[in-house]
């Protein structure tokens, strides 16, 4: 048999390298994460319900002038505004402790 017919040698049990993770059992810092993401997943869910139960036409007071919106509009809107002030907030919080530390 020649070099390259060699099959490599199959690995023991418990010789893997420390970086793999399949057929390891799942740690307490695994649980949270996986606990984490089930928990938004639920939440998801439990907004987009909301938000299209809420299909109706609202009147909505400008200051100026009054509309009439589907109330799912209001809510997505409202929604969108309130990711971008918690991106923007953690964008401002991120710089100021990277300044701090230079």
């Amino acid at each position: 048999m020649s070099g390259s017919d060699e099959k490599p040698p199959i690995p023991q049990p418990g010789s893997a390298r420390k970086d793999h993770v399949y057929g390891k059992p799942p740690g307490a810092g695994d649980w949270k994460r996986i606990a984490r993401i089930g928990g938004l997943g639920v939440i998801s869910v439990y907004a987009l319900l909301f938000f299209l139960m809420n299909r109706e036409t609202v009147e909505i007071n400008l200051v100026v002038t009054t509309a009439s919106i589907p109330l799912i509009v209001v809510l997505v809107g409202i929604f969108l505004l309130g990711a971008l002030v918690m991106y923007l907030a953690q964008l401002l919080l991120r710089r100021r402790q990277g300044k701090g530390e230079k």
